[in-house]
This record gives structure tokens, sequence and C-alpha cells, in this order.
């Protein structure tokens, strides 16, 4: 942990680093006053998405107010300080001001999320002004063409897209010996909490949402670049049943394990947003294993008792992973009983598995895949490489050798046999594991803190809810992780948001 922070903290002395364009809105952004300011902070500071949506409706807030309220904060706060934000959209308050011109004439009910900023990881393609790069200089120009399926959603239902979040490059899939949270484009994102790991590779993506730069946004996942991040900065997120949110033209690592998921303050606005993320997406073939639940209405499964009753299985440690984690897992098994549920401590899930080789080959293959299909000036991951190693002290300050090591294994129809083989390997015996875990102890529920037992449900393709859970006596963030079997995912929002009601613990960072 420690050279993580020793990393995240080195001075690189590389040149690279972008700054967000504010030129689009500078008239109006310079306007604002300090009344003006003060009068939006008090409507929206704690507010939830169907709260603001309800602001809308009255008049007392508009979607064009609240996203310049955003963008003052990106450039006020977060700009060479926490870099969490890449790029904002010139086109945000186009958007906003159309959401608010549409709202005037709908003669129907609209969207919760119509109006409302999100902010999106960049390794999601969007076909906008702005570029899809995963923060790699090799990609800082380069084009997705057309908008992922999810973004296409988002604008169906009139969310505004107010910009693209840092990340850890190549969504930490570049080097052993990364800096969580560093891009080259990025620079570095910093903890919202102090100087902690940022977690990664979501980590612009839940910084955002700790600083309040955006209500919502998304992330994406492989092995714990949604909850790792979320748990280090004290905000909610989800990791769905593979399938669930497509991963239509969002930048790989493997389809094996990839999702897009989001991030909130809460789990009524993470409910909301995952409702417009989750639909059935004809081009991503894993949508059709999730049939069931594209019935759903998340915001409709929240229950203040979902717990009661409930048997759930919490991980124990002989030696805790970190000073003042057993401490605030004794904290939420109290909180756990207090909602209504029974408690049985169980020993950490096995990991029997390599996951490695299935991130290899499906990183190398889905990268390719990907250059070929938008405009990027490398055509293949082997040009990217070449591209890096060209100038390594401003393309690659920290190295490549995940991406060099990627290339050891090379495509072609050997090489696919084994990956499938592989992925069906890993995904039978880690969700064996967590049947098995949850069968042995009655349990409906796993419960885990932070990370630690991603490799299990990742390799698994199964859902995980990381909601904050407490703070370490120097006030890093530490979160739950609640884990499910294959396509418990309504039970994990409800469970999730029980928990939350019993005794929240978010409180907001030290913005000193």
């Amino acid at each position: 942990m420690q050279t993580q922070i020793e990393r995240q903290y080195r001075d690189l002395n590389y040149s690279g680093k972008i700054t967000p364009d504010f030129a689009p809105f500078a008239a109006q952004l310079d306007a604002l006053d300090a009344a003006w300011l003060a009068r939006v902070e008090a409507l929206v500071a704690d507010a939830t998405v169907p709260q603001i949506a309800a602001h809308f409706a009255s008049g007392a807030l508009s979607s064009v107010d609240l996203t310049l309220y955003y963008l003052h904060r990106i450039r006020a706060l977060d700009v060479d300080r926490y870099n969490s934000v890449l790029r904002v959209n010139p086109s945000a308050l186009e958007m906003a001001a159309r959401a608010d011109a549409e709202r005037e004439t709908a003669d129907a009910a609209l969207n919760v999320m119509h109006g409302i900023p999100v902010l999106l990881k960049d390794n999601i393609g969007t076909g906008d002004d702005m570029p899809t790069s995963a923060g790699a200089l090799a990609l800082a120009d380069s084009y997705a063409g057309r908008d992922a399926f999810i973004v296409a959603r988002l604008r169906e239902a009139g969310a505004v897209i107010l910009g693209k979040n840092n990340l850890s490059e190549w969504a930490n899939f570049m080097t052993f010996a990364s800096a969580n949270g560093f891009s080259v484009l990025g620079g570095q994102t910093r903890n919202a909490y102090g100087r902690f790991d940022v977690g990664g590779s979501s980590s612009g993506s839940a910084v955002s949402v700790a600083l309040n730069l955006a209500m919502v946004s998304v992330g994406t996942e492989t092995s714990g670049s949604l909850t790792y991040p979320a748990s280090q900065n004290s905000v909610a997120t989800f990791k769905p049943s593979i399938g669930l949110v497509s991963r239509d033209h969002i930048i790989p690592i493997s389809s094996a394990q990839d999702s897009a998921g989001p991030m909130a303050r809460n789990m009524t606005d993470l409910a909301h947003l995952l409702d417009v993320l989750a639909a059935d997406d004809p081009d991503d073939p894993a949508s059709s294993d999730v049939a069931p639940l594209f019935d759903v209405r998340f915001a409709d499964v929240l229950d203040a008792d979902a717990l009661r009753g409930v048997r759930v299985a919490m991980v124990a440690y002989d030696e805790p992973y970190r000073d003042g984690d057993d401490a605030i897992r004794q904290d939420v098994i109290e909180r756990l009983r207090m909602a209504g549920a029974e408690v049985v401590e169980i020993a950490p899930l096995p990991y029997p598995v390599d996951m490695f080789r299935v991130l290899f080959y499906g990183f190398h293959s889905g990268v390719n895949d990907y250059l070929r299909a938008v405009d990027a000036p490398q055509r293949t991951l082997a040009d990217v490489v070449a591209f890096n190693a060209a100038d390594a002290t401003n393309r690659a300050p920290h190295g490549q050798s995940i991406l060099e090591a990627s290339l050891q294994f090379e495509i072609n129809p050997t090489m696919a046999a084994h990956y499938a083989e592989n992925v069906a390997h890993n995904r039978a015996v880690t969700r064996d594991i967590i049947g098995a875990a949850l069968a042995d102890n009655d349990a409906r529920l796993l419960i885990d803190l932070s990370n630690y037992s991603t490799a299990v449900y990742a390799s698994a393709g199964t859902p995980a809810l990381n909601i904050p859970a407490g703070y370490r006596a120097d006030g890093e963030p530490l979160g739950v992780t609640l884990m499910g079997d294959w396509l418990d995912d309504a039970f994990l929002i409800s469970a999730g948001y029980a928990l939350e009601q019993v005794a929240p613990v978010r409180r907001p960072p030290p913005l000193d």
C-alpha cells in the first residue's frame, strides 16, 4: 500500500498532461456570483436525483443551473488538484438547455435522470467532440465515431453528458508498476479524503462523485476497478452480472469479465442510474444470458426491510489486511443486525484459478478489434507499444509491462481456443466457490470489505455492490462489498439500500 501511495505522489517530470477546456462556458462561469452559487449549493448539496428532478419540476432549479454549478466546481476544485475530470463536454450547456426546453413542452412524465449531468470514464466511447483515449497519449486524438450503447441510453433518457473522467491508463492494464489513478493525459488522480491510495482504475469516476463534481458517474470494472476506488473514496458502486450493462464500444480488457457500472453518493441515485444503463443490447452477446433482469426496475426494489430475517455470511480474517479494518467490520456486523439480518462469520473465499491468462489474451484481441473500429492512429496493440517505446519518459513513465506481456499472447485459433477454455474453467470454479459459500452457510448474501474478494466475483461474472462502511483512524475510507450468486442483482441493490438506511456512514471529504 505504501508503495502505491509513493507512486501516486511521485514527481514524474513528464510532458503530456492536458487540462479540461472551459473556454466554451468561460463567460457564463465568470458571471456566476456568490449569491447564485450559495442558492444552488443549498438545493444540490445533499439532494438525491429524484429531489433534483422535483426541483426541476417546480422551477427552483434548471438543468443549465445544475450543469453550470458542476462546471464551476470542476474548474475551482479539481483542475491540477484532484485531476478526476479529464475533459469537459463542450456541448454540455447545450444539452442542458435542450433538457430544460423539453421539460417545458413534455406531455408525459420524463425519466428521473432527465437533465442530470453525468460523467463517463474515458474508456467509454462517445460520438461527439470528445476523444475516447483510455488516458493514453497514443489515443489522445482518437474519436469513437459513435456512442457506446450505454451512452445512447443516457442521451435517450435526457441526461447531460458532462465530460470524461480520468482513470488508471488503459483501465489499469498498462504496467505492473502502475500508480492507481494515473494516466499520461490526465495526470495523477488524488484521493478525495487525503494522502491515501485513490484506487483504480475507475478512480476519476469515484473521486468526482465524492467531491460532488457530478451526482453520478459511470465507471468500468474487470477486477475491482469499480469496487476499490469506490471503497477508497466513500461512494457507492455496482458491478452487475456480466451482460446486464452493455460493453458495446467500451475499450476492453476482456469480455469475460468487463462491465460498466454506476457510481453515486447513495443507493437511490445508483439505482436510478442503473435503470438507464441496464438494457438488452443485441450487439452484446452476454445480454441474452441475463434476460430475466431486463424486466427489473431497480429503483422499485429499494426496500429498507430487505435484510430482515436474511442470513448473511461475513468474511473474517485471522489477521486484518489493514489497521482499523476489523473495527469497521464489527461495526458493519452490528448494523446488519440492526437491519434485521442474521450474521455468520466465514473464512476468506479461496481463489484457485489464473485470471491473468484470460486478461492478457482478451486484452490483446479486444484492443485490436476496438482500434480497427474507430478513428485511431494506432491500429493494433503492437502499434501502441511501439508508439510508447519511442518516448517512454513521456508516454509510459511507469512502464508498459502489461501491454508488452499481452503481446506475447498471439491472436490465432489455438490461442482463442485456450482463452475460451480458461474463461469457462475460471467461471465454473468461482461460481462453485460462491455457490458453496452461500449453500454451506445457508446464507443469502456474502459480504467482505473493500475489494478483498474481487478476484472471485470478477472471474465468476457475478454481481457485487460496494457501499461506504466507515473510516479508519486517519480518515481513510473503507467500503463493504455485498456479493451474490448469478443474477442476484436486484437483491443486492435492495440489501445495500437496507444497510444504508440503518446508519448512513458517508461523510463529505475534507476540502482544505
